[in-house]
């Protein structure tokens, strides 16, 4: 049912019942009602006639708006995605490769300067991985309503493991209607980058991903049996991956921690009480 026949309805039930009471009372009801008696049950047999419809249309309408709204949200966050692809391609990524070109040629008039060849080896490093995010930018998760949000990381570990080798467990303990759109995109976003860096930087042989429902809220851990960190890698240079994700928590109201203990990496991004 579309909104323009709900509000029709609406408009049009109450005169509707109005009409069919008053020509019912007068035509077949008068000599056993009076018109006292009448006036008075008219608007009560109204009220409960109508409310009977339209209460069922008023929850059609609320639900045609909710999904409205979220169809909205969905349109919002897919433009925005594609806005700051298009600007990390115009900008960040064109001047990468401008200034990794100028490194090169540096490089030939020096060769033998080592400080050429570190700095261009963090250029290609950076590009490599706004190319990377721009990928990720462009493929929005938990958007198509054809592949379900759980369906998504179950392919996304499953690949993990296929290209890594790495032994991955995956736990989730959630409904996908326990979460907003925003959070379903911004936790895939979140597993995709922690996945990133374990392969990257972690020498790990396994990985374990739990995803739970907490006490008003949510509970994503990543935690694995590498090689771990020093000092504070949120502060690195080369964190970027890091540095995202506390964005994106703290753009969801949750909280990012990250601990070494007993060996083992642990990722914690929750979300209310744990």
């Amino acid at each position: 049912m579309s909104y323009k026949q709900i509000k029709w309805l609406i408009l049009i039930i109450p005169t509707v019942v109005i009409g069919l009471w008053e020509y019912i009372r007068h035509e077949f009801l008068l000599p056993y009602i009076s018109m006292e008696l009448g006036n008075w049950l008219s608007p009560v047999f109204v009220f409960l006639v109508t409310i009977t419809f339209l209460v069922r249309l008023f929850a059609i309408y609320e639900q045609l708006q909710e999904q409205l709204k979220k169809e909205q949200e969905e349109k919002a966050v897919l433009q925005e995605r594609e806005r700051l692809a298009r600007e990390l391609h115009d900008g960040i990524a064109q001047s990468l490769f401008l200034c990794s070109v100028q490194v090169n040629q540096m490089k030939h008039k020096q060769p033998s300067d080592q400080e050429w060849e570190d700095l261009d080896k963090s250029l290609r490093q950076i590009h490599d991985y706004v190319r990377y995010s721009i990928s990720n930018l462009k493929s929005p998760p938990s958007t198509t309503r054809t592949v379900a949000w759980k369906d998504r990381i179950q392919e996304l570990v499953k690949q993990f493991r296929f290209n890594t080798g790495i032994l991955t467990d995956l736990q989730m303990d959630m409904e996908e209607n326990q979460l907003t759109n925003k959070e379903k995109i911004e936790l895939f976003a979140c597993i995709q980058e922690a996945l990133t860096n374990i392969q990257k930087h972690a020498h790990a042989t396994e990985v374990t991903i739990i995803l739970i429902t907490t006490k008003n809220g949510w509970c994503l851990k990543v935690e694995d049996n590498g090689q771990g960190y020093s000092g504070n890698p949120f502060q690195q240079p080369q964190r970027f991956g890091l540095r995202i994700m506390q964005e994106r928590a703290i753009e969801l109201n949750a909280t990012l921690s990250l601990s070494r203990q007993q060996g083992k990496t642990r990722l914690v991004i929750c979300k209310g009480e744990s």
